[in-house]
């Protein structure tokens, strides 16, 4: 299987719930502000949960740098992958991260869960914030009524936010202003 037949088995199956429910929001090729990583889909509702899809024809090379990347950033994290990469993954990411085995045979695509994801305590709000765009930040700094100077680059803007809220808190506010975004790839 490609990369693009296990995301939409995910859209049919483990997310279709998501789509439909005006509650969360499905980001694809979410771009996070570490070492330019992107994660393959991300589900914005509650909480914030990655999936990385990890194909038979992927390699694994750069899935410790994205781990480091998500671990900042996500309340939950589930590895897609097929066969070839299953006992590798679960014996090699942290324990909070999901695995998922997807599996096709003659035509049919299945899934199980190998280990389910559980919630990373390991956020850093400075890398949350940094999801914020320039206007959304000095809206939540001045709601909050958080000291801070315009002038600011957008990073120091995020850690003065960091310095007066808790990781939670930042989580929830940046999962609101994401879920009200309409236009994702202005302003990135």
């Amino acid at each position: 299987m490609k990369d693009p037949n296990i995301r939409q088995f995910l859209k049919e199956t483990e997310l279709k719930v998501f789509y439909n429910d005006n509650q969360s929001k499905v980001v694809e090729e979410l771009r996070l502000p570490i070492a330019n990583a992107r994660i393959d889909i991300a589900v914005i509702n509650g909480a914030l949960h990655g999936y990385e899809i990890k194909s038979a024809s992927d390699t694994l090379r750069r899935i410790p740098h994205q781990i480091i990347a998500y671990e900042k950033v996500f309340d939950y994290l589930s590895v897609v992958t097929e066969k070839k990469y299953s006992d590798k993954l679960v014996s090699i990411l942290p324990d909070w991260v999901g695995v998922i085995l997807c599996n096709e045979e003659t035509g049919i695509v299945t899934s199980q869960t190998l280990r389910n994801p559980t919630f990373n305590s390991n956020k850093q709000g400075a890398h949350i914030a940094k999801l914020l765009w320039r206007d959304e930040l000095i809206n939540v700094l001045t709601q909050k009524n958080i000291r801070f100077r315009k002038k600011d680059r957008n990073w120091l803007l995020c850690e003065t936010l960091a310095k007066e809220l808790s990781s939670d808190t930042i989580s929830a506010i940046v999962r609101e202003k994401l879920k009200e975004r309409d236009n994702w790839r202005v302003s990135l």
